[in-house]
């Protein structure tokens, strides 16, 4: 039996035992009278409402439903079924041209699918998932180029661009090897090696560079030295002797061609920075083995920090590495605490925040410069450091989550502080302000975000809504249909159509009605930021009506309304944000076990306001952050 069919049938099986382990739900006795009975029931409702749009031929919003024809697949797709739990709940599916369920059968759908969805037992299994494949993306190889040098150097800026998946540019599955990057890699390694050693010479060399002054001995001695101490910080941990003597190989072969001290360092230098163990974020494989196990602490290090820094372990990480103790539960928060207070963390508000929130487009984006004149490039400025300053205060200083959603404060210039109608503020500097209403306040309200989720000339409704429907609250409504009409023209048989009433028109389509009914009033709660953030009162010269009411009765009329609801669901934005910080902390796609970091990072912060320090010493101390396991497994 090979290793990949051996795999194969031990994932199966322990899928198997966790899921039977799991699941109360078709594991006990009488369970065929129960009416969330599967068989009994449940399967008859699907098929009856849902797999008429989402079978193996007919697969309406990209989802097939029919294919998980027992409640353990369901489990295996937690998430589209989490999704398909919403749109039944809230009425958004059956589409109302489709037989609809009775209220009880509605409610029996929506209550086993949240059993089913509840009922995976932690402890029956752990498993770190498969090991990545991560390879340095750009950001990170220009800071680890940065930190190893010493030298202002961004070589990545000209290498291929990083391919995005699951909403971040650091997933290793994505991160692939091509031709084209590894000639951009050797260029770039060349470049850097000129760089370091091209002032060997001077009065001061660079620290790689210098040599003890208790070690006297040979240039091949000194250059040893050299080439042992650049290989070891390059690789992030010590470096076996067998490899060094391979690297000194190359070293004497420039010097037995007749090249000089410098110039053969060079060339070492050259081959460890197109090494792999430098490209590449190697952890070390267990022979024969089966389980789990932890990963080291050299690799805990490299972890944490590209997970926090996006670059290399510091000093003080690589002595507790070789003291072995980084690996001790109160020293890895310690150190956890440490990063995320020190400014390096800003790394974590450009790369996550950065990506999650989209924040990253901003200076890609450009408003119509006939309907915003105002709108400058220093403006743009203040907007980006306005989210930049909020997000480092939360990271930094440890505050309650929920200031992403509102906050009592901001950062503004005058320029900026003019745009919002904020008073009182002088001069180019960001400064935090106290605020006096809420129309400001957490990411929501900011520029920054209104702008981008906005078109150039107007804002955007559905796009709003659907931005903190998905971002936010982890329940996006599914891609419209691609035949989906344009909204009707502004100005129509001579009457000039408000958005919303163009919006209104839309929605009488069938199609778009369900989905609209969730997300359209949550754009139309911040109806009173234009497409560039600024507060306005009227649209086409009209009264705008900011006035909604959500699938489940809630009533919206204003951004304070907006957060009022988005503050009632916290747990469900919580969930979303650990969600997307476990994909990026582990750059991977989460898989079902992951479900449990989730449940255990909620319940352990939340009687610590959910501050964002502790969300990330959670994920830090988890399983899947701590063991891996071989690949053949």
């Amino acid at each position: 039996m090979t290793l990949r069919v051996f795999s194969t049938l031990q994932t199966g099986l322990i899928t198997f035992i966790v899921l039977i382990s799991a699941t109360p739900l078709w594991a006990q006795p009488d369970k065929h009278l129960d009416p969330l009975s599967w068989d009994r029931n449940i399967a008859g409702l699907m098929k009856k409402y849902c797999y008429n749009c989402h079978n193996d031929r007919k697969t309406s919003g990209g989802i097939n439903l029919a294919k998980d024809v027992n409640p353990r697949m369901i489990l295996d797709n937690r998430k589209t079924w989490e999704e398909a739990k919403s749109m039944i709940e809230f009425d958004a599916m059956p589409p109302d041209k489709s037989p609809q369920p009775t209220d009880e059968e509605r409610q029996l759908l929506v209550k086993f699918l949240d059993q089913t969805l509840e009922s995976l037992d932690c402890k029956a299994v752990q498993d770190p998932g498969p090991p990545p494949f991560r390879r340095l993306n750009n950001v990170e190889y220009n800071n680890t180029v940065r930190d190893l040098t010493g030298l202002n150097l961004s070589p990545a800026d000209n290498f291929s661009p990083d391919p995005s998946s699951f909403g971040f540019d650091n997933i290793g599955e994505s991160l692939t090897l091509s031709p084209v990057l590894i000639e951009q890699y050797h260029k770039a390694a060349r470049e850097i090696s000129e760089a370091l050693l091209q002032n060997k010479g001077k009065e001061k060399p660079h620290p790689l560079l210098t040599i003890d002054s208790k070690t006297k001995g040979t240039p091949r001695e000194q250059a040893q030295q050299i080439i042992s101490r650049f290989a070891t910080k390059a690789f992030r941990r010590p470096v076996e002797s067998e490899y060094i003597d391979r690297l000194m190989a190359i070293y004497d072969l420039s010097i037995k061609r007749g090249d000089e001290q410098t110039q053969a360092i060079s060339h070492v230098f050259t081959a460890v920075l197109i090494s792999p163990r430098f490209l590449i974020r190697i952890e070390a494989s267990k022979l024969d083995q089966s389980d789990p196990f932890p990963v080291d602490d050299y690799e805990l290090a490299t972890r944490l920090s590209y997970f926090l820094w996006s670059r290399p372990p510091d000093e003080t990480l690589l002595k507790l590495a070789s003291q072995g103790q980084l690996s001790d539960s109160r020293v890895l928060e310690e150190q956890t605490r440490r990063m995320l207070a020190d400014p390096r963390c800003e790394a974590l508000v450009d790369n996550f925040f950065g990506q999650w929130l989209e924040l990253r487009r901003v200076a890609a984006h450009q408003p119509d410069e006939i309907s915003f004149p105002g709108y400058t490039p220093a403006l743009q400025n203040a907007i980006t450091g306005e989210v930049r300053a909020l997000l480092s205060e939360i990271v930094q200083k440890n505050r309650p989550i929920r200031e992403l959603i509102d906050a009592d404060y901001t950062y503004v210039n005058q320029a900026l502080a003019e745009w919002y109608g904020i008073k009182g503020v002088d001069g180019d500097e960001l400064r935090r302000v106290k605020l006096e209403d809420r129309r400001r306040g957490g990411i929501l309200t900011t520029a920054a975000v209104l702008m981008l989720q906005s078109d150039p000339g107007r804002t955007n409704i559905p796009r709003r809504g659907n931005f903190i429907a998905g971002r936010i609250l982890g329940d996006a409504p599914p891609p419209p249909p691609p035949d989906v009409p344009e909204l009707a023209e502004p100005d129509k048989n001579g009457k000039v159509l408000t958005l919303r009433e163009r919006l209104e028109l839309h929605r009488k389509n069938a199609e778009c009605a369900g989905c609209h009914a969730r997300i359209d009033p949550i754009g139309f709660s911040l109806e009173n930021y234009d497409a560039v953030g600024r507060w306005r009162t009227k649209d086409a010269g009209l009264p705008i009506d900011t006035t909604g009411e959500l699938p489940d009765g809630r009533k919206l009329a204003s951004p304070a309304d907006l957060k009022d609801v988005l503050l009632q669901e916290e747990q469900a934005f919580t969930k979303t944000l650990l969600q997307n910080l476990l994909i990026y902390a582990l750059g991977r796609s989460l898989q079902a076990e992951d479900e449990c970091v989730i449940r255990d990072a909620i319940a352990a912060t939340k009687d610590k306001e959910s501050r964002f320090g502790e969300l990330v010493v959670s994920i830090v101390q988890s399983y899947p952050f701590r063991h891996r396991r071989n690949a053949e497994y």
